[in-house]
């Protein structure tokens, strides 16, 4: 009886064995599969096309300075610094697809950046808020130095006495030329720089012509991966030409010859929380025009400070929707004069992968 209860145990045992020894059924899993054989695999993770700021300048090397030597890892094991990006794979038998720039935007909300678009980079945002006001932006990127647009504006506010509410004057054409340069190009730690100029057309309205410009100068400087900060100056110029009841000479007020008038400082603030998001702060300037505000019942022109805060969030890599809130003069401060507004910017590769394919 001994010996048969030995023989039976011999036998599950080397059958156990036999069966651990047998490989699993199935592929085996691969090394960089963290999913497993059986699960899916992760997504990626989104990149949002504003990216991380830009390598900063290596140094230059000083005359009679020996070479170093590279330090060599302690650990064999060590990984290797990441290679250039290749271009993203298409479909097979496609040509890969080319790697663009990261776009960093020209405005936050209402004020300009330090950045330029892309070479070649097509730009246009339409918005509207629930003040009645509509705008339009459209912009090229000129050699990644440079930049050109033409928009249409609801910023401009006229009223005929100082106690009237104000409203858009619109639509109200401008056209814009930028140039500047983009951080960390010419030494470590450069901030983006530009110099804008935007200028309108002259607009007739409620028997007045009115025109304004803007001379700015902005810098742009990333404080860390996800997150940056705009600082800047604008030199205002605008005049107005009424007609003031009785008078057969039209009278023209001009901003220009105060500089306490003219000149003002604006600023933004951006932080992306999650790769597709971003909030956003800034603080401008816009013209106000009174047709009958002085004490001889003539015009003025006073510039009024704008606050305005809301999201970005990209939808795809050539779509993306802005919202917020923007309070037209913070000096009056007022919510029931405050506006939501959407906007909807759509971004194009498309002339700057020609551009490319002529080289």
């Amino acid at each position: 009886m001994k010996q048969a209860s030995s023989v039976i145990l011999a036998t599950v045992l080397g059958t156990a064995a036999i069966a651990r020894a047998q490989p699993a059924s199935g592929p085996a899993p691969k090394p960089d599969d963290a999913a497993g054989p059986d699960q899916t695999p992760h997504e990626p993770v989104p990149v949002s096309p504003y990216g991380p700021p830009p390598p900063p300048v290596a140094p230059t090397k000083q005359p009679g300075a020996a070479p170093r030597a590279p330090a060599k890892s302690a650990d064999p094991n060590a990984a290797k610094p990441a290679a250039a990006p290749a271009p993203r794979a298409s479909a097979a038998g496609e040509a890969p697809e080319p790697v663009h720039k990261p776009l960093r935007f020209p405005e936050v909300l209402t004020t300009p950046t330090g950045w330029l678009l892309p070479a070649g980079v097509l730009y246009s945002r339409n918005a509207v808020d629930t003040g009645g006001g509509l705008s339009s932006d459209n912009r090229v990127g000129l050699g990644d130095v440079a930049e050109f647009g033409v928009a249409t504006t609801d910023q401009i506010r006229e009223r005929d006495l100082e106690s009237d509410k104000p409203a858009q004057i619109q639509p109200y054409v401008t056209a814009s030329f930028r140039l500047g340069v983009e951080e960390n190009r010419l030494f470590s730690g450069q901030p983006g720089v530009t110099l804008g100029f935007r200028k309108s057309f002259e607009r007739v309205h409620h028997d007045a012509k009115s025109r304004i410009a803007e001379l700015t100068l902005v810098a742009s400087k990333h404080l860390g991966p996800d997150a940056a900060i705009h600082i800047g100056a604008a030199l205002w110029g605008a005049s107005l030409q009424n007609n003031p009841t009785g008078m057969t000479t039209p009278m023209e007020v001009t901003l220009h010859g105060k500089l306490g008038d003219q000149l003002r400082a604006f600023g933004g603030f951006e932080a992306r929380p999650l790769p597709r998001s971003q909030i956003l702060i800034d603080l401008g300037w816009a013209p106000d025009f009174c047709y009958h505000c002085d004490a001889a019942g003539n015009g003025t022109i006073k510039l009024r400070p704008e606050l305005s805060w809301g999201v970005r969030y990209q939808v795809a890599r050539f779509m993306h929707i802005e919202s917020g809130v923007r309070v037209p003069d913070i000096g009056n401060f007022n919510l029931l004069d405050a506006q939501i507004f959407g906007q909807i910017t759509f971004t194009s590769f498309a002339l700057s992968d020609a551009v490319e394919t002529l080289k």
